[in-house]
């Protein structure tokens, strides 16, 4: 008798991470893709915020990856409520069916831009983990704040099995400042799926959030010469971003604002991000 795959239902499949996490996870387990738009692992078209096409859709499934969001560069565009409907009403009808069809484990992708004002400092450059206070500084971080809690509420009154992944930047920019970013604040797409796979494979008996970057370079006593002198450090740790950037005549930004840590995911998750900065320029 053949081993039957477990089924994972992965929101946004047609999206950036969703189809990186998808190809990822294949092999290991049935994929059910959801999208508003076509895509490689995209099997059902349609919205989160249809309760009834939810609640069908959830059926059979064993585990959630939650991706599916309007995001920070949607802010302008949409409006407040349509942030509220897809990412805290369309998080809800989720989760309200994964209790209904007994689904046991909810992932959802979350976004470091959450920690808003805490992030920002002129002394020196802060230094974020998951204790730091969340200050919104627009509709989507109110909006994802608000799905992580309703993901909190799921664990502590119905025993659904959430986690959030608080995911930095990792979608296409200009390469200059991938580069760059790579150092503090940015991830590659591959070690997104990776992070996700984990959090996956993970028995949580508590609900929690990890942050989810690439590896930085900077510690924390770093913390002052990343405001003030930031080109002195990368000349010490990787002069040759420096040279890179010299060969392209792109400059070097002279402050870095923030640090990613991501400790805890490395502890409890065995995370161990592949493609930190000293992978980016070796690869280029």
């Amino acid at each position: 008798m053949s081993h039957m795959k477990k089924t994972i239902l992965v929101t946004g499949s047609s999206g950036h991470s969703g189809t990186q996490i998808s190809e990822l996870l294949k092999d290991a387990y049935e994929i059910v893709g959801v999208d508003l738009i076509e895509g490689k692992f995209t099997q059902h078209i349609g919205s989160l915020t249809d309760k009834t096409f939810i609640h069908a859709l959830t059926k059979g499934v064993d585990a959630i990856i939650h991706t599916a969001s309007l995001h920070a560069p949607h802010v302008g565009e949409f409006s407040r409520k349509d942030f509220i409907d897809t990412n805290i009403v369309g998080t809800l009808n989720l989760l309200e069916a994964s209790v209904d069809n007994q689904v046991k484990k909810f992932i959802y992708t979350s976004t470091t831009s959450l920690y808003g004002e805490s992030m920002e400092s002129e002394e020196q450059a802060v230094w974020v983990t998951e204790e730091l206070p969340t200050i919104p500084r627009d509709i989507y971080d109110i909006t994802k704040i608000a799905a992580e809690g309703l993901c909190r509420d799921f664990f502590d009154k119905n025993g659904l099995q959430t986690t959030v992944l608080r995911v930095s930047r990792f979608w296409n920019e200009p390469l200059q400042d991938r580069i760059f970013y790579r150092m503090y604040r940015g991830l590659d797409v591959r070690d997104v799926a990776y992070a996700h796979q984990l959090a996956i494979e993970k028995q949580f008996d508590k609900f929690d959030v990890f942050n989810i970057s690439a590896q930085s370079i900077f510690s924390k006593d770093d913390l002052v010469d990343l405001r003030q002198n930031a080109i002195g450090l990368i000349q010490q740790r990787v002069p040759e971003l420096l040279t890179y950037f010299g060969s392209k005549n792109w400059t070097v930004p002279e402050s870095i604002d923030r640090v990613y840590v991501i400790d805890k995911a490395k502890r409890v998750l065995g995370y161990q991000p592949r493609f930190n900065i000293q992978e980016m320029l070796a690869e280029l």
